[in-house]
């Protein structure tokens, strides 16, 4: 096979590369730029509509999992937070119609690692992208170090008939800067004052601003721009023209994002001037006005920090101004293993698929990563952010696995998304806090007792590990010398091993860590059982799907017969109670339960979304209970047999299974000797995976699982 590379032809891509700088030069006056908006008025729009247009300019799809409308901005890089895109979204949607929302601080309020700083990225590459495109051109007028609106030099008394006429809307003024080059050089004469198209660009100080607070005090011309002094005497048109450079970052986001990174730690001055920017969309320059700025104001904070500044009550009028989105951390434990593999993409972690070699010399410094480990992290992680179950009789571990679509007998879908918008409306109701209410309700102690109290709730998802502290410990224990494969219990003791790096970390929540990592243990036991009965028979996958589909045919058949007051064939009717009484439909709610299935299918067929057996927690239980061998079959049948008659079939079906977890499983020879192993252990021991003895785990299996030949590969033919 011949991979010999191309030669480069210099010159076409030198030529390509040139074109391509050039592509976006547009120079002309404003009377050509007025030609170019009569054919295509759309271009004429403020902040918070360019932002709009740029998510949206990356398409909507449909959610794989729930059917739910999905932006595929976000889709590939931010997991778990389908509801907090949705806000954001929509907080732009009704900005572009130019409501008075768009007047509001966008706050993405969440605890570190959580996606804030990745969410705002994903809506600043968006611009950038947009704006090169025909259908998101900016034009500004040139020389203008704010990027000036052309629009700005119409005189407010044709402002009006521009948009009856021409569904044009203007609005603001010209800066300092333009008024006094529209006076000085072109005599008032605006249709030849020039304008170009610009580019939006965070890198190139153009459209996206960016800050970072600090709690020292901060000059405040890095937000509102410097002042050259020899230029302040004269008149003050002149002097405002000419001194002031506009070269704040305020400035430099006029017209597209500006973005503050830990706001609150914002000296209060400067808070002030974002108050006067954000309902008045004026920059305030000192003893020369203002300038008028149309940015969309973005800025994120940790709960510690918010909370200070709700509990200041001189922040009340800033408060008003605020429309806060929660980031709380994922809740879906599958949701949660995406992030993790996003981040093994990008990290320096080197991976070794599970179809890759097991020789050490050859795939020296890799380590692979069996399927379970990245859930069963998950598992704890998530653990370690929910808030307990309000109804009784559910644990916390059922709250999960709901929480990640899966059934649960006593804790359904319905009542799992009750769960999380309760939450949610108990932590939205920030109404409640004393510092926003006013000392007449509230008698001085009260009062201090139920600020107090506001102050120390955590809303779920709030709190917790974070992605970025789980994906560190994997890390650290990845780059062990003796650790060729990562398993499930190695990862789980290495984040217990690395709580001591948390000194917050008090008794009480140490002791809850003990809890997860005891639920963890537990649900990668009942995972990996799943996976070796899986890989018990043959064609597993594939006959589940055939009795998913067949039972599909048939409940479409059988809703279609009752409409004609006819029944199914005593077959059919067997073959839907099967799956039925695995699921533990009772006779009386079948049919309930029968179009309740058929709808669910039917929509995700119609919408086009790719769908299996597993898709529908309800019908996936009882596939699986109708396809898996019963545990007492399992334990009998992985067992070395003690007649030599029967282990030649012991062995082959062992190998058979082996092949089919690095197969259809992607384990490698480590791990799928490792899981068959343990699962025999699990089915035949009478003790627990751990013991816990003096605050310490003692870890009754290899945690660190290496190459070995088995006993059923030995003079296997």
């Amino acid at each position: 096979m011949n991979d010999a590379k191309p030669m480069l032809k210099v010159n076409d891509f030198l030529e390509k590369a040139q074109k391509e700088v050039g592509k976006f030069d547009w120079h002309g006056t404003f009377a050509e730029y007025l030609s170019i908006l009569s054919e295509r008025p759309h271009i004429a729009r403020l902040s918070h509509k360019l932002v709009y247009d740029a998510i949206m300019s990356s398409k909507t799809g449909t959610s794989q999992q729930t059917g739910a409308k999905t932006y595929n901005l976000f889709d590939k890089e931010v997991y778990g937070q389908d509801d907090t895109i949705e806000s954001i979204v929509q907080y732009f949607d009704s900005s572009a119609e130019r409501l008075e929302i768009r007047k509001r601080i966008l706050l993405l309020l969440g605890p570190p690692a959580s996606g804030k700083s990745t969410i705002v990225a994903l809506i600043k590459k968006a611009i950038e992208n947009f704006t090169r495109t025909d259908d998101g051109a900016v034009y500004a007028i040139r020389g203008c170090p704010m990027q000036e609106d052309p629009l700005h030099l119409v005189p407010s008394d044709l402002r009006e008939e521009l948009e009856r006429e021409y569904g044009i809307y203007v609005e603001g003024d010209l800066c300092p800067r333009c008024r006094y080059i529209v006076r000085t050089q072109y005599g008032g004469n605006i249709g030849a004052v020039p304008v170009i198209r610009v580019v939006f660009s965070e890198q190139e100080a153009v459209g996206i601003g960016y800050y970072v607070a600090t709690s020292n005090p901060t000059d405040a011309s890095l937000l509102v721009g410097s002042v050259d002094t020899a230029q302040l005497e004269g008149d003050r048109l002149e002097v405002a023209g000419k001194a002031f450079r506009m070269d704040g970052e305020l400035n430099v986001a006029n017209r597209g994002l500006m973005e503050f990174v830990e706001i609150f730690k914002v000296e209060s001055h400067l808070l002030t001037t974002l108050l006067g920017l954000a309902q008045e969309q004026l920059i305030k320059m000192d003893r020369f006005g203002s300038v008028y700025a149309d940015e969309v104001l973005i800025g994120h904070s940790n709960e510690g920090d918010f909370k200070t500044f709700m509990a200041d009550p001189s922040s009340e009028a800033l408060r008003d101004r605020i429309m806060r989105i929660n980031i709380p951390y994922n809740l879906r434990v599958s949701e949660e293993e995406k992030i993790y593999r996003k981040m093994m993409d990008t990290s320096g972690l080197r991976v070794r698929n599970s179809s890759d070699t097991d020789d050490a010399d050859k795939d020296e410094g890799k380590i692979h990563v069996p399927p379970q480990t990245l859930p069963v992290v998950g598992t704890f992680a998530v653990l370690s952010r929910l808030k307990p179950p309000r109804k009784q009789g559910v644990s916390l571990i059922e709250k999960l696995r709901a929480y990640d679509g899966q059934e649960v007998g006593n804790f359904g879908q319905e009542e799992a998304q009750a769960e999380r918008q309760a939450y949610k409306n108990e932590w939205m109701d920030n109404r409640v806090s004393p510092a926003t209410t006013g000392a007449s309700q509230y008698s001085r102690t009260s009062r201090e007792d139920a600020l107090s109290s506001w102050l120390s709730y955590r809303s779920e998802g709030m709190s917790g590990i974070s992605p970025r502290s789980v994906m560190n410990r994997l890390s650290v224990r990845a780059s062990m010398p003796d650790v060729r494969c990562l398993s499930p219990l190695n990862a789980l003791d290495s984040i217990w091993a690395g709580r001591t790096e948390n000194v917050s970390l008090t008794e009480e929540e140490s002791a809850k860590y003990l809890e997860y990592i005891t639920e963890s243990v537990r649900e990668y036991e009942e995972r990996a059982l799943d996976d070796v009965q899986k890989v018990f028979e043959n064609r597993f996958e594939q006959n589940a799907q055939d009795l998913l589909e067949n039972y599909l045919l048939e409940i479409e058949s059988a809703l279609t017969l009752r409409g004609s007051s006819s029944s199914p064939s005593q077959e059919s009717e067997h073959n839907m109670h099967e799956i039925e009484r695995a699921a533990s439909v009772s006779e009386r709610n079948k049919w309930q339960f029968r179009r309740e299935i058929h709808e669910f299918f039917a929509e995700r067929r119609a919408r086009k979304i790719t769908f299996d057996y597993t898709t529908e927690p309800r019908i996936r239980a009882s596939i699986e209970k109708l396809l898996f061998p019963d545990r007492r079959t399992l334990n009998r049948d992985l067992e070395k047999p003690k007649s030599a008659a029967n282990l030649a079939d012991w062995r082959r079906r062992r190998s058979a299974m082996h092949g089919r977890l690095k197969q259809n499983y992607e384990y490698c020879d480590i791990c799928a000797h490792d899981v068959v192993e343990y699962a025999t252990f699990l089915l035949r021991r009478n003790n627990s995976t751990f013991q816990i003895a003096r605050n310490e785990i003692e870890w009754q299996w290899d945690m660190n699982p290496q190459r070995v030949i088995p006993e059923w590969r030995r003079d296997l033919k």
